[in-house]
């Protein structure tokens, strides 16, 4: 499904957010699912280390999915964080993609809430990793 075809199904409002303002906190709980229309963001995870960037969005990103679908008792996983300038986003239908997400088999349902806990636990690596690769860079200075 293209990003066209996605708003027309679940496209319920428009954001706009300016370089540098908080779209999602991690940690905190929401529904929101959100589409990059124009612009970046980049996610930030919290680590022991400090706050680190794992990932930078663009045009046609999705975000948000994780804590609507994969129900996270944690609540958000990461920061996203508006990036090099204005962004605006599409704010998804979160009732509809529930109602949409409810219809499926609870075979399939299991089968994607499977999937978002192991890309959580992958973005914690991809943070422990470049925590890991900061501080080889600093030693060398």
């Amino acid at each position: 499904m293209d990003i066209n075809q996605l708003m027309e199904l679940y496209l319920s409002n428009e954001e706009t957010y300016e370089s540098g303002e908080i779209i999602i906190e991690e940690g905190t709980r929401a529904n929101w699912v959100y589409i990059i229309l124009e612009g970046q963001a980049k996610v930030t995870k919290r680590t022991d280390a400090g706050i680190v960037t794992t990932d930078k969005l663009k045009k046609g990103a999705i975000f948000g999915e994780m804590a609507l679908l994969g129900k996270i008792p944690a609540g958000r996983s990461a920061y996203v964080i508006a990036a090099d300038g204005a962004i605006r986003l599409g704010v998804l239908d979160s009732q509809q993609l529930l109602k949409d997400y409810e219809s499926l088999s609870p075979a399939l349902r299991s089968l994607i809430t499977t999937l978002i806990m192991r890309l959580e636990e992958s973005n914690k690596k991809v943070a422990a990793f470049v925590v890991a690769a900061n501080r080889k860079d600093r030693a060398k200075v």
